[in-house]
């Protein structure tokens, strides 16, 4: 092995060295070995430091993801009611029509049958969590209607006079939604929770963001006082 390659740092250096890194990084003897190649002490720093701007990234985008979901969090806790408005302060009429396929090609006696009014009764007790392809496409109707409330009327909370009227577009399965309602504001706690609970998930990543970004300057500080190869040990350690 050649002697320069291993030759030890000074304790001078040695010491001015583990001044300058983390605790994770200091060692009792430093060696001109060290700071060759993919596996130095430079590279080694840098991709901990990589891996916590990856950290930082994801968080990023955690953030950006809650932020664009809070308007799907209003609008799935909206209160529906079919009856007409007490307790609350109307904000206005709101109406939506959507063409959605209702699955194998039908006829207007089978929808007379039943099949519409169940989705309909399934709808009003539980929005979001069904099975069956009339369901989810009366929800997903439904969820358009209470996103354009919550757009339209930024206050609404409560959905009154809620209702639902079908039409079968030919024989094709294909059937024509309309529903309408009355957006009202009034006491909804469950609405409340819910963008609490998002709000604060929004600001602790936020807070968590803030730490990682000011512990990834301050490694890029040290990163830029630790020697990249040996010819730098001298400049930088004295």
């Amino acid at each position: 092995m050649s002697l320069f390659s291993d030759k030890e740092l000074g304790v001078e250096q040695t010491q001015k060295l583990n001044q300058i890194l983390p605790e994770g990084f200091k060692r009792p003897i430093w060696k001109m070995s060290d700071f060759k190649g993919s596996d130095s002490l430079y590279q080694r720093f840098s991709s901990n430091l990589k891996t916590m701007v990856n950290i930082s990234t994801d968080l990023e985008k955690k953030i950006k993801k809650l932020k664009k979901e809070i308007s799907t969090v209003e609008a799935s806790n909206i209160i529906i009611f079919n009856t007409e408005l007490y307790d609350a302060r109307p904000l206005g009429m709101v109406d939506v029509g959507i063409v959605e396929k209702f699955g194998a090609p039908t006829t207007g006696d089978r929808f007379a049958g039943g099949a519409i009014g169940y989705a309909i009764e399934s709808a009003i007790d539980d929005a979001y969590i069904k099975s069956s392809i009339q369901e989810q496409a009366v929800n997903r109707v439904k969820f358009e209607l209470l996103k354009k409330a919550r757009a339209i009327y930024p206050d609404c909370n409560l959905l009154f006079k809620f209702q639902v009227d079908f039409r079968e577009m030919g024989s094709s399965g294909n059937v024509f939604i309309y529903m309408r309602g009355t957006a009202a504001k009034g006491e909804n706690q469950q609405l409340d929770r819910a963008i609490a609970e998002s709000v604060q998930d929004i600001e602790k990543l936020e807070r968590d963001l803030k730490v990682k970004k000011a512990e990834i300057e301050e490694l890029t500080e040290i990163r830029n006082k630790i020697p990249r190869d040996k010819n730098q040990i001298t400049e930088l350690l004295g």
